[in-house]
């Protein structure tokens, strides 16, 4: 009896590890300079950037993850900030402007289209993030489960999908803008500073290698 409860926990636990991408091997590809601190009105300061991470699979798709990194820059320490990351949005209009918005150019500046595509799974969370004084944190930002065989699969959001195939021997350049403007009727938990601004992301540099 205890071998086979054994047994159980072994599935269970081989499930949870396909099921989970945090659980799968992984290594940053690429990522951006920091970008300029931006100061709110009360003086506390966030800064921000990309980065690329690829996720091991075991067939030849390439699933390759973009995720915003954001770190405290305030001159003074002690206080967190509260934040609300809206990483699941789902308005794509040009003038919705909280959340991640990106743009991908070539290394000429010229800007690159994206592709559009059906998509039915799941998505990142909106939702309030606690970062210390003097924090970093690292947010997903794709959609879950997003890849091409033998090519990468850029999606920052759900309103746009970059695939850079295997032998595409250009480079690319990925930046965007980070907003973190709460609707007034969104309500922080505790008492910790709300933190409102916008982060210009550096852009960060693409260039494909076959695995």
């Amino acid at each position: 009896m205890l071998t086979d409860r054994c047994l159980f926990v072994a599935i269970v636990c081989a499930g949870l590890s396909n099921l989970n991408p945090a659980l799968a091997e992984s290594k940053v590809i690429a990522a951006g300079d920091w970008s300029k601190p931006v100061n709110d009105n009360l003086g506390f300061a966030l800064r921000g950037r990309l980065v690329l991470v690829e996720k091991e699979r075991s067939d030849d798709r390439r699933e390759v993850v973009v995720y915003v990194e954001l770190q405290d820059a305030s001159q003074a320490v002690g206080r967190s900030m509260q934040l609300f990351c809206e990483l699941g949005r789902n308005d794509f209009r040009p003038e919705y402007k909280p959340g991640l918005h990106c743009e991908m150019h070539d290394k000429n500046k010229q800007p690159v289209a994206g592709k559009t595509f059906a998509f039915s799974g799941a998505v990142p969370r909106s939702q309030w993030i606690t970062l210390p004084s003097d924090g970093t944190i690292r947010l997903r930002a794709s959609p879950f489960g997003i890849h091409r065989p033998k090519a990468l699969a850029i999606c920052p959001h759900l309103g746009s999908l970059w695939v850079i195939e295997d032998n595409d021997p250009n480079e690319y350049f990925l930046s965007g803008t980070f907003t973190i403007d709460p609707a007034k009727d969104r309500v922080a938990p505790g008492d910790d500073h709300v933190w409102r601004g916008t982060i210009v992301l550096p852009e960060l540099r693409i260039a494909n290698k076959p695995r």
